[in-house]
């Protein structure tokens, strides 16, 4: 099959480059997605669209070839058929489509500083696993080769909801609170912290600043991202309980270190607004028919279901006021040398 100035023939991508004939196969494609350069906004200062396959091999080299849209999507199309391991597309650190999971995003593209990108299907943040479905299970497993689940919540809290077993699926607990001294407390149980708890967002930023000030906090966030740092191959995905706190700054902090800019990382931050808004929705209608839902009430389940810029600012001032650099904490507090971050950015950027 011809796709502009490409051809697929017998298991093989054949291009030319350099006035030479090359033949990738193409079981050795590692990712393959669309790009289009060019903006069409309908003014007059409007750009000729081009659109482009990428492809980037195992052994991280990128070709780029010129072709029609329709070319593009046919040749992913037959690209995943002759290699169903190859990943297509382009996520941006976008929520995976799952029945059960309304916060699980797959970090993949998200472009860092040096030009390259997080490959897609790699990195996952999520929500807690309680109950995930049986087809969730199976496009975690099957399409994004999920093989190590990091547990980000207490003891407590695992107790009382426990993430549903996946078969082949390696796991790890890495409480990043301690139980005896966390400010928050935990319960899992929505009404009796609703109605009990002191929840205000000064108390938040308070929190936010403490997984950085607590030793403990920061003892643990480095050996999460030790084992981000030696996961083997497939998937790792990373969860709290609805994951935006806990696991929201863990990644940010993997982000700093893969270079990703700040922007992006505030960016990637205040999705879980969007992702949580349907479990938002959901928990005030649970919650009507328990109590009688104030407005004080309403101001603390925003505080449960969303995130704020605040939060993600209060680690990063918490981080230049004691550490001076992000560099400095990374080395000092996270104990991941330069040849570690080095080693971190190669096995997740390309």
């Amino acid at each position: 099959m011809k796709y502009g100035k490409i051809r697929i023939e017998d298991g093989y991508l054949i291009f030319t480059k350099h006035m030479m004939t090359n033949n990738l196969p193409c079981k050795d494609i590692l990712w393959a997605y669309l790009r289009r350069e060019g903006v069409n906004d309908g003014s007059e200062n409007k750009q000729l669209i081009v659109n482009y396959l990428v492809v980037v091999t195992k052994r991280r080299k990128r070709y780029k070839f010129d072709m029609t849209e329709k070319e593009v999507h046919e040749c992913l199309t037959l690209l995943k058929v002759l290699n169903p391991e190859m990943t297509v597309g382009f996520p941006r650190g976008g929520r995976i489509p799952l029945q059960s999971l309304p916060n699980t995003r797959d970090l993949g593209a998200l472009l860092a500083e040096d030009g390259r990108h997080i490959l897609p299907r790699k990195l996952i943040r999520s929500g807690e696993l309680y109950h995930v479905s049986f087809a969730d299970r199976k496009i975690l497993t099957e399409e994004y080769h999920l093989t190590k689940i990091i547990d980000l919540r207490t003891d407590k809290e695992r107790e009382k909801k426990p993430d549903t077993a996946i078969p082949g699926v390696a796991y790890s607990h890495i409480s990043i609170l301690d139980e005896e001294s966390e400010e928050i407390s935990r319960t899992n149980d929505m009404v009796q912290m609703i109605l009990e708890e002191d929840l205000t967002e000064e108390r938040m930023c308070r929190q936010y600043e403490n997984f950085i000030r607590d030793q403990y906090c920061v003892k643990q966030y480095a050996r999460f991202l030790d084992e981000i740092l030696h996961q083997g191959d497939g998937a790792v995905m990373w969860h709290c309980s609805v994951g935006k706190d806990r696991a929201g700054v863990g990644t940010a902090l993997l982000l700093c270190i893969l270079g990703i800019p700040r922007e992006v990382i505030r960016e990637d931050f205040l999705k879980s607004n969007l992702y949580l808004d349907g479990e938002f929705e959901y928990a005030i209608r649970l919650l009507e028919t328990k109590t009688i839902v104030t407005p004080q009430i309403m101001d603390r389940m925003r505080i449960l279901f969303r995130v704020k810029e605040e939060y993600l600012d209060a680690v990063f001032e918490t981080i230049e006021r004691y550490y001076g650099t992000m560099e400095r904490f990374i080395r000092r507090a996270l104990y991941l040398t330069p040849k570690a971050v080095e080693d971190l950015q190669n096995k997740y950027l390309i």
